[in-house]
């Protein structure tokens, strides 16, 4: 998977698991029994996860939450990370979260939180979990007290069954799942899920979850690279306030889709008028078009 892709995957796995919604469903839904009968689910709440660790700012993916634990005063932090693809030492990059969580914390004199860390990988090959201890291949027993010890949940969509997915009682949830598990599927087989995507698209429009709706569509039609015309069998069985979404994305797409190419049109040294003639668009437009890149350039 190229970087760009991993980037756009992120950025859906971002925006989906900032609801609220979403969190609290992942959370009933699949965290071990002994942890998830301890959260106060009530007292969720999303963090700032803006850190101030220059190394991590390119890292979008995490997403952070609060929340009483075991009926007590204090909080722990629960720390969403995705992988598209394995890691060799995901300790190592989720205890550098750890340590920002705790030292923004520590800016706000608030007391530092147990971190709870979950890793959501939708990844083509097996995600292999060892311990941290496993990474210094075997250390003597008297140098085991000085390695750092902590787990983290996995939650690898590729264990899941479809019809798990499809019991998620939260539409949001079920939807993301399902969509992230799927992202590398031909559009055939893709399109298998017609039945389960109707049934909750519509049942999202119902509740007017119109946002969401727009970031699930923009992912099937730009990330996961199917068009209109291949979906229709599924924009005939949705309400007009969906298939009206879906031609809002599509033009989005296509005007994003010829901003790259006139932007490499550019690089190479084509005019306006060439690059006009190339796309059949108006001189004026493609002029604005190449004044907003040179705004952005700068």
């Amino acid at each position: 998977m190229s970087q760009n892709k991993r980037k756009d995957h992120d950025k859906f796995f971002k925006e989906t698991f900032s609801r609220l919604e979403v969190a609290k469903s992942f959370i009933e839904e699949t965290f071990p029994f002994d942890i998830r009968n301890k959260i106060n689910i009530s007292t969720l709440e999303k963090i700032n996860s803006s850190f101030t660790d220059a190394m991590l700012r390119e890292h979008l993916a995490d997403v952070v939450y609060r929340t009483q634990y075991a009926g007590q005063d204090a909080f722990v932090s629960v720390l969403f990370e995705h992988k598209s693809y394995p890691e060799k030492y995901p300790h190592l990059q989720l205890i550098r979260y750890m340590n920002n969580i705790w030292y923004e914390e520590q800016k706000q004199n608030k007391d530092l939180s147990v971190v709870i860390s979950i890793v959501i990988y939708n990844g083509e090959t097996k995600w292999e979990k060892k311990s941290m201890l496993a990474y210094f291949g075997n250390p003597h027993q008297s140098l085991h007290s000085f390695i750092p010890q902590f787990d983290y949940l996995l939650f690898d969509l590729s264990e899941v069954k479809d019809h798990q997915i499809e019991l998620f009682k939260n539409d949001l949830f079920s939807l993301t799942a399902m969509l992230m598990k799927h992202c590398r599927d031909s559009a055939d087989d893709f399109m298998k899920l017609e039945s389960f995507l109707v049934k909750r698209l519509n049942a999202l429009d119902v509740v007017h979850q119109d946002e969401f709706i727009k970031t699930s569509l923009r992912y099937i039609q730009k990330d996961i690279s199917l068009t209109r015309n291949k979906l229709s069998p599924i924009f005939t069985q949705v309400s007009t306030n969906i298939n009206n979404i879906a031609m809002t994305i599509a033009d989005e797409i296509k005007e994003e889709t010829t901003f790259e190419h006139i932007k490499g049109l550019l690089e190479v040294g084509l005019n306006a008028d060439k690059i006009a003639q190339a796309f059949k668009l108006p001189v004026k437009k493609v002029q604005a078009m190449i004044l907003k890149i040179k705004e952005s350039s700068n």
